[in-house]
């Protein structure tokens, strides 16, 4: 069954305790994070340190999204905040596969993230050491983009790839109703969003989301 994962750099940062227990009160399995540097993209968001706060305030699980230059330098540091599942660019660095055996390692669940710009058929051989790839739908690090309607055929060739193995396909940008229910049926299992969720009325536009993918 497909989920939606919150993205919490759609949140209020000014009301964020009150947008964690928001997304508890709502029995959200998953949380989703973006670790951005600036350097890899344009905007800079929480960091280790923020992202261990939060955790210890929290029952989810932490999906850590790390937008990145050299993630060798920062990945232990991020296995330390807690989080149950870390995913690393592959564009970001020629160290991915030492990346991914650091956060198996570690008991973690390790992703490989993919700009849209970028084949899935470059996982090829990485596909025995990953329990996710997140496709991005719209290009990193920048809010505020329109869905890349291209991306629905790279979730569909990305699950016939995977051939029956046990990873998962996560998508993230631009993502509303429609678009979820849209990358649900393509084969996508994990669904993040972001400003659709948090808006005026959240409660409402979370539980919409939940029931689209259904």
């Amino acid at each position: 069954m497909a989920q939606i994962l919150p993205s919490v750099f759609g949140a209020n940062l000014l009301r964020l305790q009150d947008e964690i227990q928001f997304l508890e009160n709502e029995q959200t399995e998953i949380l989703h994070v973006d670790l951005m540097d600036g350097t890899y993209v344009s905007n800079i968001a929480f960091g280790p340190n923020q992202i261990a706060a939060m955790k210890k305030a929290s029952t989810m699980t932490f999906d850590v999204h790390m937008m990145l230059a050299n993630p060798e330098r920062h990945i232990d540091d991020v296995i330390k905040t807690g989080a149950e599942m870390i995913s690393v660019h592959y564009e970001s660095t020629p160290h991915v596969h030492f990346i991914l055996q650091k956060i198996k390692k570690a008991g973690r669940k390790a992703g490989v993230v993919l700009n849209p710009g970028t084949p899935e058929s470059v996982l090829e051989y990485l596909l025995d050491d990953i329990d996710y790839i997140l496709i991005m739908t719209i290009n990193p690090g920048q809010p505020g983009q329109t869905f890349i309607e291209k991306s629905i055929e790279k979730i569909k060739n990305t699950k016939k790839m995977i051939a029956g193995r046990n990873i998962k396909i996560e998508v993230d940008g631009g993502v509303n109703i429609d678009i979820a229910k849209k990358v649900k049926q393509a084969g996508a299992d994990l669904i993040v969003v972001g400003g659709a969720l948090f808006n005026d009325t959240p409660q409402e536009s979370y539980r919409a989301l939940k029931s689209a993918i259904q």
